[in-house]
């Protein structure tokens, strides 16, 4: 049967009032937490973004009478004028109108965004799961792992398919740029890495990220290293979206496709080991054969020149 998640990312954002202000009990991280920073927005945006955020919090068939009373609100609160300006009465009619279509689109969004939630907590999550997503969804749903750990986020929008920074991370007083990559069997070569090595300084960053459903070539691992670059292939970040995964159940309180989580968990970039016999940094992979198949080990980059492994753990 195929997973419906990939329809749409996954928000931790429809949490129980409890449940949210005990994960991030300040209000302002809350609408942080929640409410996506991007650029150039306008003010219906803005407020469509705010009502959404609430109907993840209550349940979201409160925006049926919200609609309404809101629209009786600013009808019967805003002044009734005569003529000559009998006009500004349709104004009246057309504001409350529009509340009342804002709350019923947010409403409707909360819900979707409530049986997405419910699906992708019954997923397994893997390199295949990160695959069925678009471009568009994997880089939302990059945004929402780096929000659960507490940073700033702002989706730039301005990657798209091909490349570019697509977020912007801030916490502790330090700029982080991203750049996410979701190619299904596409090596990351040096020239993109060392691109956005220069996007960084050009940006006045702290660092940088790059993360990719793919894998790494050797040189670009290598020319990483020691810089403030953090390369992430699609098994690391599968890793980080099951952390993601467990966290999400835990604050809803339902098990997960690994069962039930009894606390959170802390989200870290799988560290990369060196290979044993060559020391080139190695990448994740998942036996396809053998008495391990399925299990996943850190295997040389250069394979099948050199065949150094390591257990996952």
């Amino acid at each position: 049967m195929e997973p419906h998640f990939p329809a749409g990312p996954v928000y931790l954002g429809d949490l129980q009032p409890h449940l949210l202000f005990r994960l991030v009990p300040d209000a302002a991280k809350v609408l942080n937490y929640l409410m996506p920073r991007r650029r150039n927005t306008s003010p219906l945006e803005d407020l469509l973004d705010l009502l959404e955020m609430i109907f993840r919090v209550v349940p979201p068939w409160v925006c049926i009478p919200v609609a309404g009373i809101g629209f009786l609100l600013i009808v019967v609160l805003l002044p009734t004028f005569t003529d000559p300006f009998a006009i500004f009465n349709m104004f009246k009619m057309f504001a409350g109108g529009l509340f009342a279509v804002l709350c019923l689109v947010a409403g409707l969004k909360g819900w979707m965004n409530r049986r997405r939630q419910q699906e992708f907590l019954n997923e397994h999550v893997d390199i295949n799961w990160l695959n069925k997503l678009s471009w568009q969804d994997f880089e939302h749903q990059v945004a929402e792992v780096y929000r659960q750990q507490g940073f700033e986020v702002e989706e730039t929008g301005g990657g798209g398919a091909d490349g570019g920074i697509d977020l912007i991370l801030h916490r502790n007083h330090q700029k982080s740029v991203v750049q996410c990559k979701r190619w299904k069997t596409y090596k990351i070569g040096v020239q993109p890495v060392r691109e956005l090595f220069g996007v960084m300084h050009s940006e006045g960053a702290d660092r940088a990220i790059f993360i990719t459903s793919g894998i790494y070539t050797n040189e670009a691992l290598q020319f990483a290293e020691g810089k403030p670059l953090e390369l992430v292939d699609g098994e690391q970040f599968a890793i980080m979206m099951r952390g993601f995964q467990k966290n999400l159940g835990h604050a809803l309180g339902k098990p997960t496709a690994a069962g039930m989580v009894t606390s959170p968990v802390e989200i870290q970039t799988p560290a990369r080991p060196d290979c044993p016999i060559c020391r080139s940094p190695m990448v994740l992979r998942r036996a396809k054969r053998g008495q391990n198949t399925g299990n996943e080990f850190w295997g040389c980059p250069k394979y099948p020149s050199c065949r150094g492994i390591r257990n996952l753990n």
